[in-house]
């Protein structure tokens, strides 16, 4: 009987997970493909293989500061995004989860009124922007996508605050203010995040 619950139970874990969880540095070594310091970009999308969710399950953003998100543009300029007026989709190279939403929503751009901008993030402590875009950039073309704006996060801490339930996170406005995303989701989760006017 003990065994029957413990595996309903891990069944229902495992169904419940949509996203990456965040480690307590960002990320690990065997999730980020690190080899010898180097990032290197490995296609996963066939891994951690879920039902995207169907559900609209955002919730709303209660704290004043995750809708200001500080992070840099791919000259090393400090932006600070405001999360009311532009989607911004918090992503990680490594997660599987964040590779087959991109993969969606590019494929599906013309769908949408409009793309989340990207705020890559995720990488060891240390990351310099330079290794950052030239991992991007590696994930962009092997996945083939396109009509994104990217901007970085380089700091570990950056997850724990905008995406503490895992990648991928988009924070957007609504009509309730800022709401929180999370995980993987059907395109028409997409579409009505991403077209229902203000």
């Amino acid at each position: 009987m003990n065994r029957l619950a413990i595996g309903i139970s891990t069944l229902a874990v495992c169904l419940l997970m949509t996203g990456c969880a965040i480690g307590a540095n960002g990320a690990s070594a065997n999730q980020n493909g690190t080899t010898s310091g180097q990032l290197v970009f490995q296609n996963k999308t066939s891994e951690m293989r879920i039902t995207p969710d169907n559900k609209m399950d955002a919730s709303l953003v209660t704290t004043t500061d995750d809708t200001h998100i500080d992070v840099l543009d791919s000259q090393g300029h400090r932006v600070i995004l405001n999360a009311e007026k532009t989607p911004a989709l918090i992503v990680a190279y490594w997660c599987p989860h964040c590779q087959r939403t991109l993969q969606l929503l590019s494929s599906h751009q013309s769908q949408l009124s409009e793309l989340p901008v990207l705020i890559h993030t995720g990488f060891p402590d240390g990351t310099t922007l330079a290794e950052a875009k030239k991992v991007v950039a590696t994930e962009v073309k092997d996945l083939n996508l396109h009509g994104f704006t990217s901007y970085y996060a380089l700091g570990s801490s950056f997850a724990k605050q905008y995406a503490p339930k895992g990648y991928p996170t988009l924070l957007y406005g609504s009509n309730k203010g800022v709401q929180s995303l999370v995980g993987e989701h059907v395109l028409s989760v997409w579409d009505e995040v991403l077209t229902t006017p203000l």
